[in-house]
């Protein structure tokens, strides 16, 4: 007897293996949406006049159909991993008694597939207990019954069931291979001898051929000895790249990291970008132009993200001005805004202006977005933490290919949250304009006050609330290990970033003074450089003689004997008088911008 409900929950799942929508299906059949919508619902059948178009559309028998059995085979792909053939028809022919036996080969199938790949059956299954998925390579014999349980769809991203290298002939099993190279999360990677050797005996071609499983079923993908596969966005596919190098990628580009004297990733970023356009300047002058170099913030709860140059004041916007930029900028931006992002930012990268962005990898600090591969599936970039990549893998074989490849660029891990995109260049100010300009930013953000919701405190707020921080007793008797140890790294952090940007804007005013023409201004701006030079002296010798917590960490000293309460009121005297010098420095620049009678 036929059962609407179970005919309803048949057609429902075939169509779902089809990949068809009920729209989709409805079309095919000449028929209304919800026409199939009764079918898989239970509340009616289709029409005799309508079985055959079903059957021909969902590649089923009209029995299979109306009658389904216990065991009933959803799907069958006969394959080379590039071309393939439905047999689902013809292989729920061999359904016998719910069993399932055949051998998979060219000589059961009505149809064969050319060429000297290796072939497989990918079958797709239902019985009582579930859907699974399974496969046998070619000439292998497939029995399945309705207590057999193969592969389950599902989780976020693929999992690489068989991989072989070779051909129908002569092949080896690279499975333990590729689970090696997952490891690396690579984006993409080549079939070639080095990275999956061929065998001694085979003079033919040679083929990479992956069997995996997602969220969709099973799937087979192959491509020859010098193509290439790549993984989708989400990492739930696995794609062949176009043979053609749809690529680009900006050399030389020098590397990021802190202890280089651009401690400021933000500036080191836009540094690289502005000198892979041709833009002659240093990171000081970046620093100064922008007024990152009087930068001072803190975080009341001691983050690290303190230290980023734009977290309570965004330098970058007269950083831009200054070297007569449009910059566009996109933050946070949603899934369904990102595609269009990306293109604009390769269309960048091909007229060679590189994007700087935060969170590129590791962590969220500044970095430079340098090229792309596979039609920007991969974005790379410099950022301040490959040095630790590149340590860890230096004697890695396969990494060092993918150097190769990517030029010696590492590839993005994270969607950044903050892009910036520079682009074209147009009039500059002149360097005199830009110091005055600086010198305003200086006065601003030294006594700006925090705005809205913001928990960051800013110029002597900052250096005040720093202190008050240094001196609570308190805390630091009561702190466990661990949060005394936090708080020792982000201290660190923050003075580096510190004594980096006192330092930078002791160097930038000293570049500055040819520039000043009017005795007072330049005799005023010449004790200002005098002012920072000394300030920023102070900084870096007691930044020298810091603990490093790396070097903490690492040798298993107590952070309480690393930092001690003396060591930490020293440092707030260091601050005091920091302040103390800053207000100095007001009163000059105040002067040097005609502000104030000095």
């Amino acid at each position: 007897m036929v059962s609407s409900e179970k005919v309803g929950q048949r057609i429902a799942t075939l169509r779902r293996t089809k990949g068809l929508s009920q729209e989709q299906l409805a079309q095919q059949l000449h028929v209304s949406t919800q026409a199939v919508s009764k079918w898989e619902t239970g509340k009616s059948l289709p029409e005799t006049a309508t079985l055959p178009l079903l059957s021909a559309a969902l590649s089923h028998s009209i029995d299979s159909i109306l009658l389904p059995q216990e065991l009933v085979v959803l799907s069958a792909i006969y394959t080379d991993g590039r071309q393939e053939l439905d047999v689902t028809h013809f292989v729920n022919q061999f359904v016998t008694s719910n069993r399932l036996s055949l051998i998979a080969g060219d000589q059961v199938f009505p149809q064969s597939l050319a060429g000297d790949r290796l072939k497989l059956l990918l079958v797709t299954y239902e019985t009582p207990a579930g859907i699974y998925s399974t496969y046998v390579l070619k000439d292998q014999l497939l029995v399945i019954d309705v207590h057999s349980t193969g592969y389950v769809s599902g989780g976020n991203e693929l999992q690489i069931l068989e991989a072989n290298y070779g051909n129908e002939q002569a092949n080896r099993s690279v499975l333990q291979k590729m689970k090696h190279y997952e490891h690396f999360r690579w984006n993409s990677f080549t079939a070639s001898h080095e990275l999956f050797p061929s065998l001694i005996d085979n003079e033919d071609n040679d083929y990479l051929l992956l069997v995996y499983l997602n969220g969709h079923g099973i799937h087979a993908i192959s491509c020859a000895e010098g193509e290439q596969i790549h993984y989708s966005p989400d990492r739930a596919s696995l794609c062949q790249s176009d043979p053609a190098d749809r690529q680009c990628i900006v050399e030389g580009i020098s590397r990021l990291g802190f202890g280089r004297g651009m401690d400021c990733s933000w500036a080191g970023a836009m540094t690289l970008s502005l000198a892979a356009r041709g833009i002659e300047t240093t990171y000081e002058r970046v620093m100064g132009y922008s007024g990152a170099c009087w930068r001072a913030a803190f975080e009341p709860v001691w983050d690290y993200s303190s230290a980023d140059a734009l977290v309570v004041y965004d330098y970058s916007v007269p950083a831009c001005t200054a070297y007569g930029i449009h910059a566009i900028q996109a933050n946070r931006l949603e899934p369904q805004q990102r595609a269009a992002e990306k293109l604009a930012i390769l269309e960048d990268i091909r007229a060679g202006r590189l994007p700087i962005a935060i969170n590129l990898r590791v962590a969220p600090e500044w970095g430079v977005i340098t090229g792309y591969l596979e039609d920007g599936l991969t974005l790379l970039c410099r950022s301040y933490f490959d040095d630790e990549t590149f340590e860890a893998l230096e004697a890695d074989s396969e990494f060092q290919m993918y150097m190769e490849v990517s030029k010696g660029f590492l590839h993005v891990d994270h969607w950044p949250y903050k892009i910036i995109r520079l682009g074209e260049q147009t009039m500059l100010p002149s360097a005199l304009d830009n110091l005055y300009a600086s010198l305003r930013i200086k006065l601003d953000s030294m006594h700006m006050e925090s705005e809205g919701n913001s928990c960051y405190t800013a110029g002597y707020k900052a250096l005040e609330v720093w202190s008050e921080g240094l001196l609570d007793h308190q805390w630091y008797a009561a702190a466990e290990d661990e949060a005394y140890s936090r708080r020792l790294s982000v201290n660190h952090f923050c003075m580096m970033a510190l004594a980096d940007a006192r330092r930078s804007a002791a160097a930038y005013l000293q570049e500055s003074l040819p520039l000043v023409q009017d005795p007072r201004e330049l005799t005023a701006l010449s004790e200002m450089a005098g002012v920072y030079a000394e300030m920023a002296a102070l900084l870096e010798d007691f930044y020298k003689n810091l603990a490093d917590p790396a070097v903490v960490r690492k040798t298993g000293a107590s952070p309480r004997l690393s930092w001690t309460a003396r060591q930490r009121e020293k440092q707030a005297e260091l601050l005091t008088l920091v302040a103390s010098l800053e207000r100095r420095g007001d009163t000059l620049a105040e002067t040097v911008l005609g502000i104030t009678e000095d």
